[in-house]
């Protein structure tokens, strides 16, 4: 698999794991605060939060943080 297309299949993942996340969260705040949870059914919020982990993803391939971050880190040792 080619560098571009291997960077963003993991991208796409990390913006699906960050809208499970994200919407856990979120439900778990509003069930918490009482609140309704309705807005989870809102495609915007799902599209926000997918893109947020795929461009955050990309940003730190494209910045050299991923790259530091496999030198410097546990996580890749």
């Amino acid at each position: 698999m080619g560098y571009i297309k291997h960077l963003l299949y993991e991208a796409s993942v990390v913006g699906l794991a960050v809208i499970i996340v994200g919407t856990v969260i979120s439900y778990l705040i509003a069930r918490f605060e009482d609140k309704d949870t309705k807005f989870l059914r809102n495609i915007s919020m799902f599209v926000a939060l997918f893109l947020i982990g795929f461009l955050l993803h990309i940003g730190a391939d494209v910045s050299g943080l991923n790259r530091w971050y496999c030198k410097n880190c546990a996580g890749c040792k």
